[in-house]
């Protein structure tokens, strides 16, 4: 038996297959953001027991429908929680250096980097230096997971007892 496709996904089904252009009517300042400043707040998680200290910030673009951009800050010698979640992730350190853990593995990071997350897979992110902060762009298909699967984001996040945290 086939399963319905959900509505959310079929809209972007429906976008994609018509072909129009979006965004069409936006000013051309529309198309650009400072990615060290421009960001609206999502979450903070502050442990002390556990050395976690982040923040992450949306990028918030026009008509942007698959794709979820986010700044990921954090504190120096902290990180974030370990955590996995639907969607697939590319990091790019945008500032400081740093170490991220996919899977098992711990893989050293420097500005510039980029670092690919697969979907499922337990992953964190740590900031290796005691006197600068790490900032990350994470480009996710958030936009497209959620459309497919809904709101699944709260279950994986240890600042909401999220069930998918645990390892």
């Amino acid at each position: 038996m086939t399963q319905p496709i959900p509505a959310a996904l079929q809209a972007l089904i429906d976008i994609a297959a018509a072909r129009d252009p979006l965004g069409t009517d936006r000013p051309a300042d529309a198309w650009t953001t400072d990615a060290l400043g421009d960001g609206r707040v999502m979450y903070r998680n502050r442990n002390d027991k556990l050395d976690i200290d982040f923040t992450v910030d949306r990028l918030a673009f026009p008509d942007i429908q698959t794709m979820d951009p986010r700044l990921v800050r954090i504190a120096p010698g902290k990180r974030n929680e370990l955590h996995r979640h639907a969607h697939e992730s590319l990091f790019v350190l945008l500032a400081g250096s740093g170490e991220v853990r996919v899977g098992e593995q711990w893989c050293a990071i420097r500005q510039g980097s980029v670092a690919f997350v697969p979907r499922w897979i337990f992953h964190q992110t740590h900031n290796t230096s005691e006197t600068e902060e790490l900032v990350l762009l994470a480009i996710t298909d958030f936009g497209f997971t959620s459309a497919l699967l809904g709101d699944y984001d709260r279950r994986t996040r240890l600042s909401e007892a999220g069930d998918d945290v645990k390892p």
